[in-house]
């Protein structure tokens, strides 16, 4: 069984509605998320997902639509004074956390996965110093 990786990068800015200090203001992160998927080595390619494959399905499914937006709430009340804005938006159901974004993430590239490959994990460093996991907790280590 092997793991492979694929780092990705995105800018996005977000606000926490439902936070009280400094992030409830609209600000931006330069995020970097690592993807690994599980599986064993295909017979014919030996690999156990192309690396291009994979940047497709990640950047078909997530980065495409969230690269340079602005993520928030859609069902936060407040969320309405962004009705006018006419930037790019990437709404989630929730605050825009890293906890709410990676499990978005798996949501999405999870059932888009050849047969035979399993998301791993996910790493989302939202600064350099700050970053949430999620392992697949279907998968046995």
């Amino acid at each position: 069984m092997f793991c492979i990786t694929k780092k990705f990068r995105f800018e996005a800015a977000h606000a926490l509605l439902n936070y009280d200090g400094l992030c409830k203001n609209i600000h931006g992160h330069s995020y970097e998320l690592l993807v690994t998927i599980q599986g064993e080595k295909d017979p014919t390619t030996q690999m156990v997902i192309d690396f291009k494959l994979l940047k497709q399905i990640v950047a078909g499914e997530f980065l495409d639509s969230v690269d340079h937006s602005f993520i928030f709430n859609r069902n936060h009340p407040d969320a309405k004074q962004f009705d006018g804005y006419k930037g790019k938006t990437y709404q989630i159901d929730g605050e825009p956390t890293a906890e709410n974004l990676i499990e978005k993430i798996a949501s999405l590239i999870e059932p888009k996965l050849p047969t035979g490959c399993a998301l791993y994990s996910l790493k989302l460093y939202e600064t350099e110093s700050s970053f949430v996991e999620w392992f697949n907790d279907t998968i046995s280590r």
